[in-house]
């Protein structure tokens, strides 16, 4: 087939070339890209099953958590044989399967402070996908993107309440970002309850967050038209999307100034 696309392929991800601004030029766009996942838990678990079923070549998924009996009801990937068992681990494996001609990596580890320069450095990705459950993490992974200049697609839901956002920094010399970043919309020092553990939530409902950041990744790589610098709120018990564009603090201590020579590794 043209455009490298081979008649197995063809068949397989047809669907999605049918689409008339996706077409084979979009789904090559998709089989060339390499996109790390932070976090294989709600949100992860299921961002990875769609991208890897969408043909996408390499996917790094990073998590240092074991699968617990309380992660099944949302966490549908898994099951009661994987209980105990590292995330990222049984993710790769169990995708890998399904999808011969991707390549999925699992690093069992929790990206820190102390390791993030051995775990990211070496490697070429497209895009950062934030599915992490807790508040430090996300603001080390919004580091990350302006290190890596990369674009950061992150989701968050606690309760019934969700919030997606997709930001893209601009590749030129002062290497910028337009419509600032997560430390600008929650500074560190900002208290956030954002842990389902502590107050519950549904598995569709983690579902249609993990649904929005799959298919930003895809619409992103095609090149269909992308809503990126917006804050999307989902009210999962009253079906309401709501939102407002993001804006950059211009005294933000992360994002703002940067040198241009910052993140000398290009993601």
């Amino acid at each position: 087939m043209s455009l490298g696309i081979s008649d197995q392929q063809y068949i397989q991800y047809s669907k999605q070339m049918l689409l008339a601004d996706f077409g084979e030029y979009g789904q090559q766009a998709v089989m060339n890209a390499s996109v790390v996942i932070i976090g294989l838990g709600g949100l992860g678990q299921l961002v990875a099953q769609y991208l890897s079923a969408s043909g996408m070549k390499q996917l790094y998924l990073f998590d240092g958590d074991v699968v617990e009996p309380s992660n099944l009801p949302r966490q549908i990937l898994f099951d009661h044989h994987d209980v105990g068992k590292n995330k990222a681990a049984v993710t790769a494996a169990k995708l890998q399967a399904k999808n011969a001609d991707g390549r999925i990596i699992a690093k069992q580890v929790f990206v820190s402070d102390e390791n993030h320069q051995t775990v990211l450095d070496n490697y070429k990705v497209d895009m950062i996908i934030d599915c992490s459950d807790n508040f430090n993490t996300r603001h080390l992974i919004n580091k990350l993107v302006i290190k890596y200049r990369c674009p950061l697609v992150s989701a968050a839901i606690s309760a019934d309440h969700g919030q997606y956002f997709m930001l893209i920094p601009e590749q030129d010399c002062n290497f910028v970002m337009p419509h600032g970043c997560y430390h600008c919309l929650y500074p560190a020092d900002t208290y956030i309850e954002n842990s389902c553990q502590h107050t519950g939530v549904l598995g569709p409902a983690v579902g249609v967050m993990a649904s929005m950041q799959a298919l930003a990744v895809l619409n992103y790589l095609s090149g269909r038209y992308q809503d990126y610098g917006v804050l999307h709120r989902f009210d999962a018990k009253g079906f309401s999307w709501s939102k407002v564009a993001m804006t950059k603090d211009e005294q933000c201590p992360v994002c703002q100034n940067k040198p241009s020579n910052m993140g000398e590794h290009e993601a």
